[in-house]
């Protein structure tokens, strides 16, 4: 089994039952193993679209939903939908691929630790408490200074 059916099953188990996205090589997998776990997805056009629908049924349902993209850009086109998201502490989950260590010249290469933790605020929006009670590796991590809450 690839660690991604893993992660996907797993998220599903844990209560997550709708994945929104924008779906490329670097996040097929998960989400397909979402899906074949029992969740919905609903695909979008852009990745803002995704963050924004994710955003929508959280509010709407109280529930965390996945959004799941494209690593490199697919990841920063979530920016302004996850400021947001975060502002409004909606409980949702962003899964965003990887660039391979060694792909150093990939056009979808980008440092997403390192935006990661500077861009993304800790915050309720990064899981729901019913995910982190039963699932406690499942956090976000980000500056703890001030700024978005």
């Amino acid at each position: 089994m690839k660690v991604s059916e893993a992660v996907g099953r797993l998220l599903v188990e844990r209560g997550v039952r709708q994945v929104f996205g924008l779906i490329g090589s670097g996040n097929f997998d998960i989400t397909l193993a979402m899906v074949e776990a029992g969740a919905s997805f609903a695909s979008s056009r852009h990745e803002g679209g995704a963050i924004t629908m994710t955003d929508a049924f959280g509010r709407a349902t109280g529930e965390v939903a996945a959004c799941s993209v494209h690593q490199g850009p697919g990841l920063t086109n979530t920016m302004t939908g996850l400021t947001e998201a975060v502002k409004s502490h909606t409980p949702l989950l962003l899964l965003a691929a990887e660039t391979a260590a060694g792909a150093t010249r990939s056009n979808f290469r980008i440092d997403q630790g390192r935006w990661s933790h500077r861009s993304a605020p800790a915050s309720p929006a990064c899981a729901s408490r019913r995910l982190r009670s039963t699932t406690p590796r499942l956090h976000c991590s980000g500056p703890r200074t001030s700024g978005v809450r």
